[in-house]
């Protein structure tokens, strides 16, 4: 059989030239190991199998094999958000390499860097139909920064240097890199410490900066303005740039409104801090600082549609300067006055510069934080109902109050993240994990466990619903296998929430597919998947909660317990999140 291949290969040997011998597999694992990575995720086949068993042999990388590749990408994804670091996930030929396009293109719109490994049938097969044989570089290729078919094992030093500069420079992103058997088993002769030496690829960045005159326009802008706002997106997080932009808006006292995947750029609780803006993931102040604005100084975002939404009624009577780092993003969703292709880092400290250098200030800053701080009194959302079920609401509101302030909470998508970025309040950067524009169901559980992993200091929740954990709930075991302390925080309210409540205002009350509830004869109810069982059948502490005050008590037995733990929360099924209605952001309409 062609997968498994009968190859010797001699690690011992050296070339005539004295230079020590080594496979494309062991090739790979030491560029990993120079590169920092401690951690692989995947799933052993036979495609990929000579990269395990080099992996075997590394003292520094520990692998953690998963239950679906999926959760594997996944993982190389929140392990990447949560340090700004490089994930490492790999699977086998075939479907379990086509496994991880759903979590490349989660990954690629959002602009993560990971590096994605995938195992390919030998040379000599490929394009003959091969057992296991999927072309996936073609498959990849538009959800990939770029995508690599390695035909020569003595290609793979030139290819994994450029693969690894290509995902963390510029506007970075996933790498996939597909890899023959024969390609992992053929041997080269290398000189490892040459090789490193000329992987100094640091020294190699060239990020776009913003000029002087840039800055300085921005500052006439800023000063002709009588309400500008700050929207800061999610590269300012990518950037590391969150103390610049505090520094920013402290000087000039500008009030910051957050798009969702900037959330956790700016404290939640500063009084500069005016929400978030939107269509659906939006707070009422942040929308109506946004409305009223005459200004808007966009860092690092990218004015996505639910951002926005109607570009004419966002965009009225209002000027707007646009920073990002990549240039394809200007003036493609809004008309912007000043367009500035420039990192968002060295944008901010160049403009801090001039600001210094100046003596520039705006106008308006005496009374913005007193301003700010009646309006969010006013306009605060109502977390208290007493109601029986309760309202998920009061139980995200609840989840906040015995975390720490620097506790990880990761998303699914639906109508929990959706309350969630609507009421829970944020403080540190790499703290909120969202699967954003992607919005994938099941994203969240791997994301948790790799932060946690990558900060086991630090609490780390997956807050989700259940038709989310439907979809990576035998990766429960993978927390248990690894003994990965994660608390799942799951809102059950045995439907399809977000897709009910659409379903209830925009088609007449015809529900379809949307309940996920059925009569469990094995359990005695009639909730469907009994979540709290089936945890403990998969080796994870596990208990009911049905009333709100009995949740900070299950917190905290949870963190206590060291171990994985499912929290699962019997919520109100006729709860709804308030969401714009027709399609501006003026068009939110308060619901609960």
């Amino acid at each position: 059989m062609a997968l498994w291949g009968t190859e010797q290969e001699d690690k011992n040997v050296l070339a005539q030239t004295g230079v020590r011998q080594y496979s494309g597999a062991e090739i790979l694992v030491r560029f990993l190991e120079e590169k920092g990575v401690r951690q692989l995720y995947g799933i052993p086949g036979a495609g990929i199998l000579p990269f395990y068993d080099a992996i075997l042999d590394s003292h520094l990388i520990r692998s953690y094999n998963v239950r679906h590749e999926q959760t594997a990408v996944f993982m190389a994804d929140g392990f990447s958000r949560v340090t700004g670091k490089v994930g490492v996930c790999a699977a086998t030929s075939g479907p379990g390499a086509t496994n991880f396009l759903t979590g490349l293109y989660g990954a690629y719109v959002d602009s993560i860097p990971l590096i994605a490994l995938t195992g390919q049938v030998p040379t000599s097969l490929v394009g003959k139909d091969a057992f296991q044989e999927a072309p996936m570089v073609q498959l990849a290729g538009p959800v990939t920064k770029q995508s690599y078919f390695v035909k020569r094992s003595e290609d793979l030093p030139q290819i994994l240097a450029e693969a690894w500069l290509t995902a963390t420079t510029g506007r970075r992103g996933p790498v996939l890199i597909d890899l023959p058997l024969d390609v992992q088993k053929g041997i080269i002769p290398l000189d490892l410490e040459q090789w490193f030496q000329s992987l100094d690829l640091e020294h190699s960045l060239n990020y776009p900066n913003a000029s002087f005159d840039e800055c300085d326009e921005t500052l006439r802008l800023l000063g002709e303005a009588q309400r500008p706002v700050i929207l800061a997106g999610g590269g300012i997080v990518l950037a590391d740039a969150a103390q610049e932009l505090k520094e920013l808006a402290e000087r000039l006292s500008l009030p910051v409104v957050s798009t969702l995947m900037g959330k956790d750029c700016f404290p939640n609780d500063h009084p500069l801090y005016a929400g978030m803006s939107g269509t659906i993931c939006q707070t009422p102040l942040g929308n109506k600082t946004v409305l009223e604005a005459d200004l808007i100084l966009n860092l690092g975002g990218r004015f996505s549609d639910r951002n926005t939404g109607d570009v004419g009624s966002f965009k009225h009577n209002k000027k707007i300067v646009h920073v990002n780092i990549d240039e394809r993003e200007l003036n493609r969703q809004v008309p912007t006055e000043l367009p500035i292709c420039a990192d968002v880092k060295g944008f901010l400290r160049t403009l801090l510069d001039r600001i210094e250098n100046t003596g520039f200030q705006w106008k308006g800053r005496q009374n913005m934080s007193m301003a700010l701080a009646h309006s969010k009194k006013e306009f605060a959302r109502q977390t208290q109902f007493g109601t029986y079920p309760m309202k998920p609401q009061e139980a995200i509101a609840e989840l906040r109050k015995h975390l720490e302030r620097k506790a990880i909470v990761t998303h699914d998508c639906g109508i929990s993240q959706i309350l969630s970025s609507q009421l829970f309040d944020v403080y540190e950067p790499r703290t909120y994990l969202i699967t954003g524009r992607a919005g994938t169901m099941g994203w969240g559980l791997g994301a948790a466990m790799a932060a946690k992993l990558a900060k086991p200091e630090v609490q780390c929740v997956n807050l989700l619903g259940d038709g989310s954990l439907g979809m990576s709930l035998a990766d429960l075991a993978t927390a248990a296998k690894h003994n990965i302390p994660v608390v799942v925080f799951l809102l059950n309210n045995s439907l399809l929430g977000l897709i009910r409540q659409q379903q209830n205002l925009f088609f007449n009350e015809r529900w379809i597919s949307t309940d996920l509830d059925f009569e469990n004869k094995e359990m005695g109810h009639d909730r469907g998947i009994d979540f709290v069982a089936t945890a403990r059948g998969l080796g994870v502490a596990a208990e009911r909660i049905e009333r709100v005050e009995d949740i900070g008590d299950a917190l905290q037995r949870a963190f206590a317990s060291n171990r994985p733990y499912l929290l699962e929360v019997l919520v109100d099924p006729l709860a709804q999140c308030s969401v714009s209605e027709d399609g501006t952001l003026a068009g939110v309409i308060e619901r609960s």
